[in-house]
């Protein structure tokens, strides 16, 4: 409804056609009331697999999102999977050496990450390693054409940058989170008594803690893989990554609205894949959790 409501204002460009523009609103009800255009909506879906005509592209929506997918997936996943070992260790260390200098250094930084915007630290990434340094090869990634024109290795440099940003501003929530609960499994009864059968500290940790105390995280990386696909607005407009996060700015200054509906559909349907399946993964990383377990007998 409040994409509805944003006004249409379509002028057709001077000396073309509007015919196109006739058709889609009448087989798309663009002139009639908003729950009648989302009922002609999921008809549409229903009878012929479409989603919407894009005003902006001329084509059907699901050819324009869904060919999106694709760069948004390639910035995103390498910093996602890197920043898991990375903020594991960091937590664990955290956690091991608590109140200590080095906890102390670690918590300072995870705070300070964490408190900073990543669109500042992108920003002054650009702003030193490329633009005063010239470290960087660009400040944003090279695109399908310059890859063609510069190579390559010229291609892959330019994800460098944005892989560390994005590398760096994952690692510090997920590691917060690994000591806190890394911190409290430390202090379980279980702890004493496996150390008290002849487990060094090491031992107790890494085959009891450590293992008890990341399956809270384990389905959140799953979901997580889910949620790449949905992409990232800012990310994409600071590094000009031609993917799903520009392509919904686009869309909203547009005023494309199949492409924004079929936008936010997507994102609810992969919000509730990843939560299912964050939910069944808890049966598999705990064997104490069982679906139907609860049963009375």
């Amino acid at each position: 409804m409040f994409i509805k409501l944003i006004p249409d204002n379509h002028i057709p460009a001077p000396l073309s056609g509007d015919d196109w523009y006739e058709i889609y609103k009448e087989r798309e009800g663009w002139d009639k009331p908003i729950p009648v255009q989302f009922a002609l909506w999921i008809r549409n879906i229903l009878d012929d697999g479409s989603c919407g005509f894009s005003v902006l592209y001329k084509r059907d929506v699901s050819t324009v999102y869904f060919s999106k997918i694709p760069a948004s997936i390639k910035i995103n996943i390498v910093p996602y999977f890197l920043s898991i070992p990375f903020a594991i260790v960091i937590g664990v260390v955290a956690a091991l050496k608590k109140n200590t200098l080095i906890d102390h250094i670690i918590s300072i930084g995870i705070m300070v990450f964490i408190s900073v915007p990543f669109f500042v630290v992108a920003v002054l990434s650009q702003y030193i390693f490329y633009f005063k340094l010239g470290w960087a090869p660009d400040y944003k990634i090279a695109t399908a054409s310059e890859f063609v024109d510069s190579g390559t290795i010229y291609g892959l440099s330019t994800y460098i940058l944005p892989v560390i940003v994005l590398t760096i501003s994952s690692i510090p929530g997920f590691a917060r989170s690994v000591r806190a609960e890394l911190t409290e499994q430390l202090t379980q009864d279980y702890m004493l008594l496996a150390r008290s059968k002849g487990l060094t500290k090491r031992q107790a940790v890494f085959r009891h803690a450590l293992k008890n105390a990341l399956v809270p995280f384990l389905p959140a990386i799953f979901i997580g893989i889910i949620g790449i696909l949905s992409g990232g607005i800012i990310t994409e407009r600071i590094f000009r990554v031609d993917g799903t996060g520009r392509l919904y700015l686009q869309a909203f200054n547009g005023r494309d609205y199949a492409l924004l509906m079929l936008i936010n559909t997507f994102g609810q349907f992969i919000t509730l894949v990843s939560a299912i399946i964050g939910d069944l993964s808890y049966t598999i990383f705990d064997p104490r959790v069982r679906v139907g377990s609860g049963k009375l007998s």
